[in-house]
């Protein structure tokens, strides 16, 4: 009988938040996931992707602590076998990873297929690089993570491997309706047909912990990478396997993740009525450390001016003792009553197009927001349509003092130009003295139609 322990997604590095201590916590679920697996006498340690939070911009604590974690491993000469994540992974042009970096240290052995010709190959691992890894009677194969051609790589990758007795798969790859919208990931179909060649698949890249049919097993992250995991069951898996048959259990005691309190309060008067929510929250929750706190005020805009959040911050620290506050404002607006004329179609336009326009800091442009409006949907004069947003957003002259033909004063009433002097969407004769007054500006109504490239257009 062989026992092994299967890991996936540490994310070392992970400064979440922009919280060392968050960073700390990683690299210690790591360390408590490497000494369990000691402690429970594995023959060897499977890594299914995601050592590593950052593909670049490695920082010497991270690269530290993977260091000193897999040197424990190696003194008591249990194998650390794991594949490249998509954190992991190395860009296009490049070939050497981080991972690689540990192998050729003799820290661990990174597995993923070569390529020769286009043509994938399956080689034996021989000390520096290769894609299978033979122990004891029990085969190992990896794959690295591919992203969207996963799928075409793995039905590649199946067809070449070798029918064996005891036989596992590693691969940093999600299985479609664990995640929603969730990139890497296939069908799990796919995943079952290589249920004919191996007995155990080890995934990683899937945040929390599931098993199909006794075949495919993904143990989760050590640590919530985010604040929508925190309610994941993660752990890892140790598993004894004979003759080819594995008895995996999930185990999560050996490491006590950090606690999020995810909390949403309506406040409807003021700061004083969000201490009794708090005090109560915090009788009601057991906490095992510091926690992160996440909280949402939702709030309407007209008492959100009144609401301090160092204030806020501080009643939390009162009664959580938080790592860290995270503070969001859901602030709803309500149209507010007003005194205008609502007797006709025109004043009640402006007047809910003068509310909506409160909540951005663009001035008191209603007026030129209908006329623009009004341009589109009646003559859709171009020429003018030009002109209005020259003056609204460049500020030009004539619309710091309006001149006669200035759009921001024109009366839409004034006869439509003729169309030959519409100058967008066909050529028109132009003289010698027109191409001179021509400049290089920014056509903003196609910007989209090659690359947003800037086009000759007549100054105004």
């Amino acid at each position: 009988m062989v026992r092994f322990v299967h890991i996936a997604d540490v994310h070392l590095g992970n400064k979440q938040y922009g919280s060392e201590e968050r960073q700390m916590d990683f690299a210690q679920a790591f360390l408590n996931a490497i000494k369990f697996a000691i402690a429970e006498k594995v023959d060897f340690i499977l890594i299914a992707g995601d050592l590593f939070h950052k593909k670049t911009e490695m920082d010497p604590v991270t690269l530290l602590q993977a260091r000193k974690v897999l040197e424990i491993p190696k003194k008591e000469e249990i194998p650390v076998i794991g594949v490249e994540g998509n954190h992991d992974s190395t860009y296009f042009r490049e070939s050497y990873s981080w991972m690689d970096y540990l192998a050729i240290n003799g820290l661990m052995i990174n597995l993923k297929p070569s390529f020769e010709d286009g043509k994938l190959r399956l080689e034996e691992w021989d000390g520096k690089s290769g894609t299978y890894y033979d122990f004891n009677g029990i085969r190992i194969y990896g794959m690295k993570y591919y992203g969207s051609i996963s799928e075409r790589i793995i039905e590649e990758y199946f067809a070449k491997m070798r029918t064996s007795k005891n036989t596992i798969f590693m691969a940093h790859i999600g299985v479609e309706g664990y995640v929603k919208n969730m990139y890497g990931c296939i069908p799990s179909a796919k995943i079952h047909k290589l249920g004919r060649k191996v007995d155990y698949i080890a995934l990683g890249h899937v945040h929390k912990a599931f098993v199909e049919k006794n075949l495919v097993f993904n143990p989760g992250s050590l640590e919530a990478c985010d604040i929508t995991e925190t309610a994941y069951e993660r752990g890892v898996f140790v598993v004894d396997m004979e003759s080819g048959n594995p008895n995996a259990t999930l185990k999560k005691d050996f490491y006590e993740p950090r606690d999020f309190v995810i909390l949403k309060y309506r406040v409807k008067k003021g700061i004083e009525e969000l201490k009794g929510f708090l005090s109560s929250e915090r009788e009601k929750t057991k906490l095992k450390n510091k926690p992160v706190i996440d909280l949402t005020l939702d709030v309407e805009k007209s008492l959100k001016n009144s609401l301090e959040e160092d204030k806020i911050k501080e009643l939390i620290s009162e009664y959580f003792d938080p790592l860290l506050i995270r503070l969001h404002w859901d602030v709803r607006d309500h149209f507010r009553p007003t005194m205008l004329d609502l007797s006709t179609k025109e004043s009640i336009e402006r007047s809910v197009v003068e509310q909506l326009l409160d909540n951005y800091s663009y001035g008191k442009i209603a007026p030129e927001v209908l006329k623009l409006k009004k341009l589109f949907s009646t003559s859709f004069d171009l020429e003018m349509v030009d002109r209005l947003i020259d003056d609204l957003l460049f500020e030009r002259e004539d619309a710091k003092s309006p001149q006669k033909d200035s759009v921001l004063t024109r009366n839409l009433k004034d006869p439509v130009p003729e169309p030959e002097k519409l100058y967008i969407g066909r050529e028109t004769e132009r003289s010698e003295s027109d191409l001179e007054e021509e400049e290089e500006v920014w056509d903003w109504r196609r910007v989209r139609d090659k690359g947003g490239r800037t086009r000759k257009r007549k100054k105004l």
